[in-house]
């Protein structure tokens, strides 16, 4: 089995992170024309630059990296040559240059006919002098949005680490596990409060408005028993979110009303059992339109308000949020949301302009919650300043925009867009968790790692034996234990019939046992998830409607 230069392995309670690759930190300073930026410091969606890496063969580029950035990341191979060579040399005297591990893309497989979901990165340095963009093709379509540096993988490590069971005591080694599996099995085992554990309730009021009043929720049904309703929710949500979108773009009045009733069907299923919306989410996944994006969001926003034991009205607004954030897109030229290269400064201001226009569509439709006037208005805003429309920080950022910020980005990182290739589940938590502390809320961040989990319901994952497999639901005792469908022989191959597993509750000894190694991004192998949604795979394995 082929390793991956990052890997997350859960081993006896213990989380390996892996990184094998090196690119340079340059100060925006000391930039120069002729260096392929390979990152940046804070997400590519938030800059002009949607094409994530590019040589930068204009001042212009340049002058633009300057007012967004403070450092990037530099490729050498893909740098010209004597810039590749002046940074070498640098290095070697002692230059303010810093070297850093960062996350590269997953090898090709060993069978060609079962590529990996992300292109490799590198390409052949030009053989000689030539800064062109004809010498050096813009070749990278990978969401590596920033160096994931050694601290923060240690710190996501013991993160993870820390949450992945309710509790840490008494349930290390075989026997606990048994142990723990029995007392779920007779309803005996103590579920994780809103906030994943009790001693944290105190300490998250501290940052929550006062005026909320925590609930506890418990799984009231099982993925299985909620699929159909979850089905039916989120069909609903996605017709009435197009009905808007398709009002707004012919200057009708949108029907907010019948937003959020749909909104509270999706909410009512959620707080049952989530799992199930997540399911049916990577439904369709490979679907990028605005209405289909805005049903996600709303997802996540629920299920973060959830984990964090919003009551029920909050959760409400907080699904119309997501489901209404990005509605001013619409009335932008559809060739500038998907331009491939920089956008021109007048370009990314009528990007900006999406929320002012969305606002405006919206507000004629009725009264609308202020939590979602401000969740709508704040969701593109920054900790740090760096957002728009208006710039603002830290505690000038209500609850809402925050928690809005976190889920539109990571929906963005794990949709495939015609600029980029879909992030795996996985690595784009780590990425908000790298930008936990300048863009976002670092405990909001962790609080939606646990709503989502590290290997999010209906994504791919690689088992340790090299098979492919997708996550089915969560065990509440053992967040990196879930059931999964497995769907390929270990050569990648797909079986002909998918097999399901319970990675808590298998047998076999602690170097037998099936572990996860990562997670896969979607459309990894050529896996279509849509083929396993529907159908007698799914009837058998009880995920149908």
């Amino acid at each position: 089995m082929q390793s991956s230069p990052d890997q997350l392995v859960d081993s006896d309670d213990a989380v390996t992170l892996i990184t094998a690759s090196r690119r340079y930190q340059v100060a925006v300073a000391d930039l120069k024309l002729g260096m392929f930026v390979s990152e940046l410091d804070r997400p590519w969606l938030d800059t002009p630059f949607l094409l994530q890496g590019f040589l930068a063969d204009s001042q212009v580029e340049v002058d633009t990296l300057r007012r967004c950035c403070a450092y990037v990341y530099v490729d050498l191979e893909l740098s010209s040559p004597e810039v590749a060579e002046a940074i070498r040399r640098a290095e070697v005297n002692g230059p303010p240059l810093e070297p850093a591990p960062v996350r590269r893309a997953p090898r090709p497989a060993t069978k060609p006919e079962a590529p990996e979901p992300a292109p490799a990165p590198k390409a052949a340095a030009p053989s000689k002098p030539n800064t062109s963009r004809a010498a050096a093709p813009r070749v990278y379509k990978t969401r590596a949005d920033v160096r994931i540096s050694t601290d923060t993988r240690q710190k996501f490590r013991q993160f993870v680490k820390s949450t992945a069971s309710p509790s840490n005591s008494g349930d290390a080694g075989l026997v606990g596990r048994a142990l723990a599996w029995l007392r779920e099995r007779l309803g005996q085992e103590k579920k994780a409060p809103a906030g994943a554990h009790r001693s944290d309730r105190e300490a998250t009021k501290g940052w929550l408005p006062t005026d909320i009043e925590l609930v506890d929720y418990d799984d009231a049904r099982s993925v299985e028993a909620e699929l159909p309703r979850a089905r039916t929710a989120f069909s609903r949500s996605e017709d009435v979110l197009k009905a808007v979108v398709n009002d707004v773009k012919v200057g009708k009045i949108p029907q907010v009303a019948e937003v959020a009733s749909a909104v509270d069907e999706m909410v009512d299923s959620m707080i049952d059992n989530p799992d199930a919306l997540m399911w049916v989410g990577r439904l369709r996944e490979e679907d990028v339109n605005t209405y289909n994006h805005g049903v996600k969001v709303a997802l996540y926003l629920i299920a973060l308000g959830r984990q964090l034991g919003f009551p029920k009205k909050e959760l409400s607004n907080l699904g119309m949020i997501g489901m209404l954030a990005d509605v001013g897109k619409i009335k932008l030229p559809r060739a500038l949301l998907d331009k491939p290269g920089m956008l021109a400064p007048s370009e990314f201001g009528l990007i900006k302009e999406h929320v002012r226009l969305g606002l405006e569509s919206i507000r004629e439709g009725g009264t609308i919650p202020t939590a979602v006037d401000q969740g709508i208005a704040q969701h593109h805003e920054r900790l740090d300043g760096t957002g728009y429309p208006k710039g603002l920080k830290g505690n000038d950022i209500s609850i809402y925009g925050r928690m809005a910020a976190i889920a539109d980005t990571f929906a963005a990182l794990i949709t495939p867009r015609t600029y980029a290739n879909a992030s795996a589940p996985q690595d784009a938590l780590m990425n908000l968790y790298e930008w936990a502390g300048s863009c976002f809320h670092e405990p909001l961040v962790e609080q939606f790692v646990q709503a989502v989990g590290v290997f999010p319901v209906g994504s791919l994952v690689e088992l340790t034996s090299g098979e492919v497999a997708v996550v089915v639901a969560h065990n509440r005792v053992r967040r990196l234990e879930p059931r999964v469908l497995v769907l390929t022989w270990p050569d990648k191959s797909p079986l002909s019939k998918p097999i399901e597993r319970d990675l808590l509750t298998q047998d076999g000894n602690k170097a037998t046992r099936l572990r996860i190694v990562r997670g896969l991004a979607s459309g990894a192998y050529g896996l279509k998830m849509r083929d396993y949604y529907m159908g007698e795979i799914a009837r058998a394995n009880g995920l149908s409607a």
